[in-house]
């Protein structure tokens, strides 16, 4: 009688009390790459933040200065009528005004844009360490 040889017999026998985090292969095809990560995504980083706010109060007092040297020079009256109210102001103060409620505006959206991506980086983040903890 020809005997079939079973494929299980090849490979080493290993007790069932030793635990195996993954199956014994000889094969390289099934061997886990070692999994390198970027140390430096783990260290606080440093964003330089008290060289960006002495320049932006710079640029900001600048554009003070330039705004009420513009206020002093356009100080001519102009009537404005808005939503049923009529009223006399400076033209340098109603364009003040307008150029105030255009940063508010603008500030608005950018700082629903700076929160979507403070959330996006937050879950991102958070995910890389799950990833982190599952290879090591």
């Amino acid at each position: 009688m020809a005997q079939t040889s079973d494929p299980s017999e090849n490979q080493p026998q290993v007790p069932a009390t030793e635990a195996q985090p993954w199956p014994i292969s000889d094969s390289p095809q099934e061997h886990r790459p070692e999994v390198r990560t970027d140390p430096t995504l783990d260290e606080h980083q440093k964003q330089g933040f008290t060289g960006a706010t002495w320049i932006a109060l710079i640029l900001g007092a600048l554009v003070l200065i330039m705004l009420l040297i513009f206020i002093l020079q356009n100080n001519v009256p102009a009537d404005f009528a808005y939503l049923g109210w009529a009223f006399t102001l400076p033209l340098g103060v109603a364009m003040l005004f307008a150029a105030i409620a255009g940063m508010l505006i603008m500030g608005l959206f950018g700082s629903v844009r700076l929160f979507k991506l403070g959330r996006r980086v937050r879950k991102l983040e958070k995910e890389r360490q799950t990833l982190k903890r599952t290879l090591e």
